[in-house]
């Protein structure tokens, strides 16, 4: 009897153990329900990555008072991924499992990601009225037939970019102010102007902040080259061809040869370049609406303007419509601790409240509730508001996002880079003088068309997806809707 009651005594107290553990709080049977439930609950984390803003002290203080007022127990806890390295380092976390719950994602890799289970589907946690918050585009661009009919994102900024000057330099050089150039051949006479006038005190026409080379390179050749009609994916065809881009790498070449171009290229970072042209030493450059805070750090000693990227000559001027780019959306990991928690928090950070505090601070260009209608109270937002989006302006479609594993070229002796990188560095040794420009051309776009063909014969890559016959480069998203693509794509 004594061993039977001992028994009892040990499978009473391990089912009281499981009960506290699974109601995650302490077991206190002296209080009444109503005092039981006024226990404060167990603090839920929510680990999340933000490429963009989480230095910045209006973003702390928004996710510090997210954390201590919301009613649901939540804190947000923010992993800091090196922005140089992001995309690299998010890439090994995901795949070992230890991701975080909330994370912003480059586009190029959405689909990707999609395709490896790495995203939670949030349809189910989306109503209509929460939906209709974004325009049509944005939600076209997350309903896609790239996306396996569910939506795992939601675009709620966006990234514009444009050539910044210093008017200064430009009086100082015989140039008109307030007539920034138009085309590539006048871009290039002005830095050459701008060079010559500033040699007695190192001034240069034109930076090419190559040491980062995303930063530079894709924003200042591929995006700003889509203004004349050139993109390096031919969205009817469905094929590659960077032989558009010889004039722009052309021009460049010939700024660094003429001496305007700002010396050492290849390592200069985005952000020392933003403080030269603070500081009065760079004549033009390009930039993006999401440099504009740091630039604004710096304070501009002269006075500097704004404009749209100039076209490769007259005939081509809008010829496409200048490709804007959804800021890095975020997304929810299928793998978070606690999904509910991670939704919640995903919510809150696409929020009208947060959202508004990135547009004052000049942080973001938000596409939600009007935010971007309404008078800004950040500092210099006169010239954050020439970033806006113009009637010139345009999100395009998606264009495929080839892996290594398609590489042709499975014997190297360089070392292999992921996404982007490769193509890149192709520009960067074109402008150095390394490699002939029409064979570099040639060469990667005979690379990446063998990389979509080897793609094509495997089950995850569907090329027709690509595929715009009616593309318009003008209005890249009207033709065929992006609906009809999705039925088409399931046939």
């Amino acid at each position: 009897m004594k061993r039977l009651l001992f028994y009892l005594i040990a499978m009473l107290g391990c089912g009281l153990a499981v009960y506290t553990l699974a109601y995650n709080r302490p077991l206190l049977p002296d209080l009444t329900p109503e005092e039981q439930a006024a226990v404060p609950a167990e603090t839920t984390r929510v680990r999340i990555a933000l490429y963009d803003w989480t230095e910045n002290l209006e973003v702390k203080n928004a996710i510090s008072q997210y954390n201590t007022t919301n009613p649901d127990h939540i804190e947000i806890t923010v992993m800091n991924l090196a922005t140089d390295a992001y995309d690299d380092t998010l890439n090994m976390l995901m795949t070992s499992g230890q991701g975080p719950d909330v994370f912003s994602v480059d586009n190029a890799w959405l689909a990707t990601y999609v395709n490896k289970g790495y995203l939670a589907n949030l349809s189910a946690e989306l109503d209509a009225d929460w939906l209709l918050r974004f325009p049509v585009w944005a939600r076209q661009y997350a309903t896609g037939s790239l996306f396996k009919d569910g939506i795992y994102f939601m675009p709620s900024s966006i990234d514009t970019v444009r050539l910044i000057y210093n008017k200064q330099l430009f009086r100082s050089a015989g140039l008109d102010p307030e007539q920034p150039p138009l085309t590539f051949a006048a871009l290039k006479q002005a830095a050459l102007q701008i060079s010559r006038a500033g040699a007695p005190v190192n001034k240069y026409g034109f930076a090419l902040p190559a040491g980062d080379s995303r930063d530079s390179l894709q924003a200042g050749l591929e995006l700003s080259n889509t203004y004349s009609g050139y993109y390096l994916y031919d969205y009817r065809s469905g094929r590659y061809d960077l032989s558009v881009y010889a004039p722009w790498l052309q021009m460049v070449k010939e700024m660094k040869q003429e001496g305007s171009l700002y010396p050492g290229e290849t390592l200069l970072k985005l952000s020392s370049a933003l403080r030269q042209f603070a500081d009065g030493n760079i004549g033009m450059m390009y930039v993006t609406s999401k440099d504009y805070v740091k630039l604004q750090e710096y304070m501009p000693k002269d006075d500097w303007g704004v404009a749209l990227p100039p076209a490769a000559d007259l005939p081509r001027l809008r010829a496409g419509a200048l490709m804007m780019v959804p800021h890095s959306p975020l997304v929810v990991n299928s793998a978070a601790e606690s999904r509910e928690a991670a939704v919640k928090v995903w919510k809150y950070l696409q929020s009208k409240e947060f959202l508004s505090m990135l547009y004052r601070q000049a942080l973001a260009l938000p596409v939600t509730d009007g935010i971007m209608d309404k008078p800004g109270s950040s500092r210099g937002l006169r010239h954050f508001r020439e970033f806006y989006p113009t009637s010139a302006e345009s999100i395009y479609p998606l264009s495929p996002q080839i892996m290594d594993q398609y590489d042709p070229n499975t014997v190297s002796t360089e070392p292999r880079y992921s996404g982007d990188r490769p193509r890149m560095q192709l520009y960067l040794k074109i402008i150095a003088g390394d490699l002939p420009l029409d064979q570099g051309l040639d060469s990667e776009s005979e690379r990446l068309n063998q990389m979509l063909d080897i793609a094509a014969t495997g089950y995850s890559f569907q090329r027709e997806e690509y595929i715009y016959p009616q593309f318009n480069p003008r209005a890249p998203l009207e033709g065929e809707s992006l609906e009809s693509r999705s039925s088409r794509g399931r046939e």
